[in-house]
Parts: structure tokens; C-alpha cells; sequence
């Protein structure tokens, strides 16, 4: 089984790098390493290509984020090969010595497969949230969900895309499975605290990538939703975000 790992990162060298450690041991011949270095400055994309020469590494300009850091490792993977797999992988993922095995036998050539990640303490931190959300720290696409889902939505700048994702696989008939256990990560707030930011503050939030981008919820409401309810939910963002006194 041929497998395309997909990731992207930003100004953590040492991270990124122990994440791939993990990640070779467990790969096969075949395999290939697909990973979007987006602007670093500290010298990642040199310590990867001098540790790594089979990871491929792309360079970016810093205005890509994860979703579309993930976008453009898809779109070269899928020009480089035929692949029976992708598997998205954030670099701060820590995978255990069996990760790989997990997943493949999770994987029935018909459904995405989703990796758990445990904090330090032993707490799930990422994977299959009960609402149906999917955090795209470790999952496993099958070729056949992407001939016929395609790729990340190349709209999105940071937030959402995993889960957006989740919902077309769902709305065309495949299922989404656990693979339990794969790894360590620690948990980092999605969005920023309300309670200490400043009004500026919060008004740039709601553009920044990393903050509470109107852009991205709007896009997510709408794509899996309506055009309503994405009014809805960009009206109410936009009010807790300005007016509320502390982060619920």
C-alpha cells in the first residue's frame, strides 16, 4: 500500500523534526512525505531537507496555514504519484510505535480513518468528536473517498477545512471510523482569549486566520448548512466576539 503523508508547518524545527523521526520509522518504501514549510524563519525547511532527504519539502510564503499548507501538499502528492492513501499529519503529532498499523487496520479502502491523540495526563485531546466534528491532526483518506471527494476546500485560511471535509465524506455515503490511539499531543486553544484582548484586538480577530475569522465560519455555515445559517452564526460571532466581557 502506497501512502502520501501530508503536513505543513511553521517555525518550530525542533518539533516538526521529532514528529518525522516518528513518522519514517513506521513508513514503507513506497511511502513518501509530502510537507509544506510556510515562511519559516528558524531554519525548518534546511534541517528537514538535510535530516530527511526523502521528505519532500515545498516552500510557501507564510500566508498559508494549515488548510491550505495541507491544500498544496494534496494538490503535489496527488501530481507526483498514485496513491493508495493520504494521510494528514500536524507536526506536533507524536505517534506512537504502532500508529501506522492502527490505521491501516482501521482502514477498509472505504472510509476515513481518524487517529486519537492523548495529552501528557492521558486525555483525548484530538480525534472523532462526538458532534461530528473530525480535527485533521491524523487521518487517513482512502483513494476512494478522494476520487470522489477531492481535496481539502482550497477556501478556507486555516480553521475548518478538516472538518468540512468530514461533512462531504459524510453527505456522499462514506462512513468515518476510529483508529483509537495513535499518538501524543498537547492540547492548544483554537481561538484566543476574549477576556484578555483588547476591543482592536478582538476587531482584528475576526479576520486573523488564527483568531475568530469571519471568513472561514462564514464559508463552513454555508458550504454544510445555508446561506441563513451562516448569517446567523456570523451575526452571533461577530457579537460575542466585540461585546462579551469574558471567553465562554
Amino acid at each position: 500500500m502506497k501512502i502520501a503523508v501530508l503536513m505543513t508547518c511553521h517555525n518550530r524545527a525542533n518539533t516538526t523534526c521529532a514528529c518525522l523521526r516518528r513518522l519514517v520509522s513506521q513508513l514503507g518504501e513506497n511511502d513518501k512525505v509530502f510537507l509544506v514549510d510556510d515562511g519559516s524563519t528558524d531554519g525548518t525547511g534546511a534541517k528537514v531537507r538535510f535530516e530527511f532527504p526523502m521528505v519532500r519539502v515545498i516552500d510557501a510564503d507564510g500566508s498559508f496555514y494549515w488548510a491550505k499548507g495541507m491544500r498544496k501538499a494534496w494538490e503535489i502528492a496527488a501530481q507526483d504519484g498514485n496513491w493508495d492513501a493520504y494521510l494528514w499529519l500536524n507536526d506536533d503529532t507524536m505517534l506512537s510505535g504502532d500508529a501506522i498499523n492502527k490505521m491501516l487496520s482501521a482502514n477498509d479502502g472505504k472510509s476515513l480513518v481518524v487517529g486519537e491523540l492523548h495529552d501528557a495526563d492521558g486525555k483525548a485531546v484530538y480525534g472523532l468528536n462526538v458532534n461530528g466534528w473530525v480535527n485533521g491532526n491524523c487521518v487517513l483518506v482512502p483513494r476512494a473517498i478522494y476520487k470522489k471527494c477531492g481535496m481539502l476546500c482550497g477556501d478556507y485560511a486555516h480553521a475548518w477545512a478538516d472538518s468540512d471535509y468530514a461533512y462531504h465524506v459524510r453527505r456522499v455515503g462514506f462512513p468515518i471510523v476510529g483508529a483509537g490511539n495513535v499518538g501524543a499531543a498537547e492540547w492548544h486553544p483554537i481561538r484566543p482569549d476574549l477576556s484578555k484582548m483588547s476591543f482592536r484586538e478582538r476587531l482584528h480577530s475576526l479576520v486573523d486566520p488564527k483568531g475568530w475569522n469571519l471568513h472561514d465560519l462564514w464559508l463552513y455555515r454555508r458550504r454544510n448548512w445555508s446561506v441563513y445559517d451562516a448569517v446567523v452564526s456570523v451575526v452571533h460571532m461577530t457579537c460575542h466576539v466585540l461585546f462579551s466581557r469574558a471567553e465562554k
